[in-house]
């Protein structure tokens, strides 16, 4: 999680705070403005309402008249024709408001419900998670237009063609549906499951379900039964609150707009940003230089121990295609998740105790020079990561694949409407339905931004100029089923050389690809980790087809080992190492030997010396070395794991120092540093 300074406001908590305090302010008004608008009896009356009900009154005193009836014979003649009149009012439907007061009704309790559900809700989704999307929010909020004012007046005309108590008690459940709701969102969420791809044990949130769901049908249900006291007055509260709530949404919903106004605030500083929206497209990713190629796959939570050595224990062969390569077995990643891994890999650095989270996050980006020394030196580079930052001038102005999101014309490149409607009303019902439902609305990051991307064929011009148009989701099937149909080509662009950086999803959770590498339904860690390992493996054989493999930087490595949830800051109990295998620039009878094994202590912090060693110029800069010219058998490597709970809360960061072999436990020992969530800064603990 990063840390948020405190000139800055996160945006989902900018708009939760103001709907708190306008929704509290509007109870308390309404609250006042009833007290002193209303007197007693008057409200006593619009209700129907005898205060003198079960208390002993004494009679008013009055003269005598023997012609006129006794006081009881007359009040039982009233409440004999109070009862009759309520009985013919019912009879008749006496419920009767206007044409125009059942169209304004209408038109205000439709508006909140869709406005809640299907505009602020997919707004602050993806507001919330731009670093994780393809599209950001400023490239998706016009595809919510239409569809929101389409469904509204659908809405409000279906409602205003009821009639009586129908038409009340729709409208009241329309309202109670929209106002459960934001009362869910507001209050009853808590900690929502992470949308990282792991399995959610909903048997475990049974009570929380339970709770919350009571709560939330007594919202859904109580306008509905306080209108029988009075439907006009019911009528009068939905419109009213309706607006209210709508305005404290929509000042919401602008304040996030406002924070992407082109000016990005740090701690002590206000920096422009490039205005053009920029996005990762999938430019040079099926080409290579016809020489000096430097090619890095990383697959994703990819492990030594847990799903390396026994794919290659069970298939001696998966590594056939590996040929040249030096497997590092005692690996150690330099921090979870993937959103600050592979950071740290492009840029070489590791976090210090003397930065906040939001300074070194920050830094990194401006003390590193691996990318820019290598376009310096005449290279094309091709990251290919969902996760990058594609505004940080380091990604921006080095990678030649990171391209304007929009054509000439203004059009969104790519961009998948229909996909993008069907993802995020899934992620919106997730989000505002009670917890008995979400398991039916769970989704993952990667599936949103793969729904968000058209994908167009490959037809009649270079691999390049169509990658050029799509931007690159972490999709591991659809990548070797370009690679198999369309096949690596050479681009021979007069320039030095080509590095490549792809980022593949590994055996990440969700499981859902076979050994072939096709898509399915649900499989195992086994089977999707051999599957991304042929991948890599088909691409490693179109190389040698081309040429190009022997001279080749080859290195395949993952951002972490396996990851996942535990209790608040316990320590783990499993060793975590991500592979790394090593090929460098070779003669042909070299990169034709088999694999071989070391046991230097290395890191993925290495990943970018080592690929860049082999080229002139450029400084060895970062916490990293050169792994094929390691000589310290006793290295020293310190990895900061984050602490997340089995809920998807992340409470901050725990380093580790690992001296010795990393795939025993035993040489994994807590420095008793801790990074605490959120505030970002470093503090000692005791484990």
């Amino acid at each position: 999680m990063i840390h948020i300074a405190k000139s800055y406001v996160d945006p989902s908590v900018m708009t939760y705070t103001i709907q708190a305090v306008a929704a509290l302010a509007v109870a308390l008004s309404a609250v006042f403005g009833v007290a002193f608008r209303r007197t007693r009896k008057v409200i006593f009356r619009l209700l129907h309402i005898d205060e003198n009900v079960g208390r002993t009154v004494e009679p008013d005193i009055h003269r005598i008249n023997p012609s006129e009836k006794p006081a009881a014979d007359r009040a039982a003649e009233q409440l004999l024709a109070a009862v009759k009149g309520r009985h013919e009012a019912s009879a008749a439907n006496g419920y009767k408001p206007t044409l125009l007061q059942r169209v304004i009704a209408a038109l205000f309790a439709s508006a909140l419900l869709v406005f809640t559900l299907f505009v602020v809700a997919p707004y602050e989704i993806v507001a919330g998670n731009e670093a994780s999307l393809t599209f950001g929010l400023m490239q998706v909020w016009r595809v919510f237009v239409a569809p929101a004012i389409l469904a509204t007046l659908a809405l409000t005309v279906v409602l205003t063609l009821l009639r009586g108590r129908a038409y009340n008690a729709v409208l009241m459940l329309v309202f109670g549906f929209a106002l459960a709701s934001y009362v869910q969102t507001m209050l009853l969420n808590g900690t929502l499951p992470s949308s990282d791809g792991a399995v959610v044990d909903w048997s475990n949130l049974t009570k929380v379900a339970c709770g919350t769901l009571v709560a939330w049908v007594i919202v859904f249900i109580l306008p509905l039964e306080l209108s029988r006291l009075n439907r006009d007055l019911a009528r009068r509260v939905v419109v009213a609150v309706s607006a209210v709530l709508i305005v404290v949404q929509a000042v919401g919903i602008g304040s996030l707009f406002v924070e992407r106004s082109g000016v990005a605030r740090g701690a002590d500083t206000v920096v422009e940003i490039d205005e053009r929206p920029m996005f990762v497209t999938e430019r040079g990713m099926l080409s290579v230089a016809p020489e000096n190629n430097i090619i890095v796959f990383v697959l994703d939570m990819y492990d030594t121990s847990i799903d390396l050595m026994p794919a290659v224990e069970q298939n001696p062969d998966l590594l056939a295609e590996m040929t040249g390569f030096t497997w590092f077995q005692n690996a150690t990643a330099v921090i979870t998740p993937t959103r600050d891994a592979i950071p740290a890999m492009l840029t070489g650095l590791e976090p210090s105790h003397d930065m906040t989270s939001y300074e070194y996050t920050t830094s990194r980006w401006e003390r590193a020079t691996f990318l820019t020394d290598l376009n310096d030196c005449g290279y094309d580079i091709g990251l290919y990561s969902d996760v990058l930052p594609t505004d940080i001038p380091y990604i921006r102005d080095n990678a030649d694949n990171v391209l304007p999101v929009e054509d000439e014309t203004g059009r969104i490149l790519s961009l998948n409407e229909r996909g993008v409607l069907t993802a995020l009303y899934e992620c919106a019902m997730f989000r505002d339905l009670p917890w008995a439902l979400k398991p039916f609305f769970w989704f993952y990051t990667d599936d949103v931004n793969n729904a968000m991307v058209t994908q167009t064929p490959y037809v009649g011009e270079s691999t390049d100029e169509w990658g050029a148009r799509i931007p690159y989701t972490t999709d591991d099937p659809l990548f070797w089923q370009k690679l198999r149909e369309n096949g690596l080509s050479i681009a021979d662009e007069g320039q030095t050389g080509s590095f490549r950086f792809i980022h593949l999803m590994g055996p990440h959770y969700p499981y859902t690809m076979d050994e072939q590498g096709n898509r399915v339904d649900s499989t195992t860690r086994y089977a999707q980790s051999v599957g991304s390992m042929n991948i890599v493996s088909d691409y490693l054989r179109q190389l040698k087809e081309l040429g190009v493999y022997d001279d080749a930087m080859i290195i395949i490595t993952s951002d972490h080992g396996y990851f996942t949830s535990d209790d608040p800051f316990s320590l783990v109990d499993y060793a975590e190492t991500p592979i790394l295998l090593v090929k460098p620039p070779q003669s042909h009878e070299e990169a034709q030997a088999p694999l071989v094994i070391s046991q230097m202590p290395v890191s993925n912090s290495d990943v970018m010396p080592t690929a860049l060693s082999v080229v002139p110029g450029v400084s060895q800069t970062g916490d990293g070395i050169n792994v094929l010219a390691a000589d310290d058998p006793n290295r020293v490597r310190y990895f900061c794991l984050l602490n997340k709970d089995m809920e998807g809360a992340e409470h901050g960061l725990v380093e580790y120092e690992v001296v010795g072999d990393a795939t025993d436990l035993n040489n994994w020992h807590p420095t008793g540093w801790v990074m605490l969530y959120p505030e970002g800064e470093w503090t000692q603990m005791e484990f």
